[in-house]
């Protein structure tokens, strides 16, 4: 039986990590331009950090599964070391030595979020706390940074952008100290799991994810700036991404169970269909009324397709692969994906406008919705063997 206060620690661990997040994503750049670094230099700096979410992930989920190493006391040291790399940032070093902290830093930090998730996930199959009413405190965590980093890390504040950093991670390291004793996230924690591994449908899943966060690409990398070309002002800008993060957090809280014991190929078409609609609509339109709406449908563009997905990682991959079988799902959709999704963006905003670019995506999201055909069919293949 997991403890109350073990579902704190896990709560509060998702609270820090994704306040850290809000944090990195919106100030990191500013804080980089505030040391005067040049544009060059700050691309570097941010395209290192974003790399790593490629190689950590699977690579901490091997490294696990080879040692056999208690999941609890990885995720204490992993997240003790990114504190350590993130305090490196107040040092007054050259640049190549600060770029090899941040890489390093990085390694820890993307390592982490993905196990974390598994061990959510065994936690929500062996107590009646669901893995959506866990995660969602990560999405309250981001909003409150966000909105808090937007009034005290303004100006010359921007100097204490590590320290505040480096305290949110200590957090995490803290939360992580109360975290479940679970060994691994095999079968044996998987007792309501009726599910045969399936590499098929799996690899079709993990291409599914890439397509889904590639199709964000213009979305987290350019929509702020596309509504400021339209003229809304930077505090409209942040309600509309304020409500996406609402929608979210609804969704996750209230309909996280239904969602996660649902056919993956049923969500993963609504999802995906749905999120082409709503890059499509922000290809044509850029109406308030219309943003307002279609921001709604973060719900299933990001939420109830992350939702399912990682569930149904967990009932499709080999049960002594669980851990590097959600280190791949977060590095192929959250590390690749949005990677080259915002880079392949960012040059057809270049060459053709923010139109163009939410039309690529809409094809991007397309591309995914055919491709749940192959998973439907592997699924079933799988069946009318059994």
């Amino acid at each position: 039986m997991i403890s109350n206060a073990s579902l704190l620690s896990i709560r509060l661990f998702y609270a820090a990590y994704f306040a850290a997040m809000g944090l990195i994503l919106p100030y990191f750049p500013v804080y980089l331009t505030d040391l005067g670094l040049s544009t060059v230099w700050v691309g570097i700096f941010v395209g290192a950090l974003t790399a790593t979410k490629v190689i950590a992930p699977p690579l901490a989920g091997l490294l696990l599964e080879h040692r056999n190493t208690n999941t609890r006391k990885f995720l204490l040291l992993t997240s003790a070391l990114a504190t350590c790399f993130a305090a490196s940032l107040m040092l007054d070093t050259s640049l190549g030595v600060m770029l090899s902290f941040v890489i390093i830093f990085g390694l820890f930090w993307a390592a982490i979020l993905p196990l974390t998730d598994g061990l959510s996930l065994v936690v929500s199959e062996i107590s009646i706390m669901s893995y959506g009413r866990l995660r969602v405190w990560g999405s309250v965590g981001f909003v409150l940074a966000s909105f808090a980093g937007g009034i005290f890390l303004v100006g010359q504040s921007i100097y204490y952008f590590p320290w505040a950093l480096t305290a949110l991670l200590l957090l995490t390291t803290l939360a992580a100290i109360g975290f479940p004793n679970l060994a691994t996230f095999g079968e044996h924690n998987n007792p309501a799991s009726t599910h045969k591994p399936n590499h098929n449908a799996l690899m079709w899943l993990f291409f599914i994810s890439f397509c889904m966060q590639a199709s964000h690409g213009a979305y987290y990398g350019f929509f702020s700036l596309y509504m400021l070309e339209a003229g809304y002002s930077g505090t409209e800008i942040g309600a509309f991404w304020m409500l996406g993060v609402i929608a979210e957090i609804v969704l996750m809280w209230y309909w996280s169970k239904s969602i996660q014991h649902t056919s993956p190929v049923r969500i993963f078409a609504v999802c995906l269909g749905l999120a082409a609609l709503r890059w499509f609509g922000l290809a044509i339109t850029t109406d308030a009324l219309a943003i307002i709406i279609l921001q709604l449908l973060h719900a299933a563009s990001f939420a109830a397709f992350h939702l399912s997905a990682v569930a149904w990682v967990r009932r499709l991959a080999n049960p002594h692969k669980q851990t590097s079988a959600q280190g791949w799902y977060s590095s192929l959709g959250f590390g690749l994906g949005s990677t080259l999704g915002i880079m392949v963006c960012g040059y057809i905003v270049e060459l053709r406008g923010f139109e163009a670019a939410f039309l690529a995506c809409t094809f991007m999201a397309l591309l995914g919705l055919l491709a749940v055909l192959k998973l439907r069919f592997h699924l079933r293949l799988t069946e009318e063997k059994t």
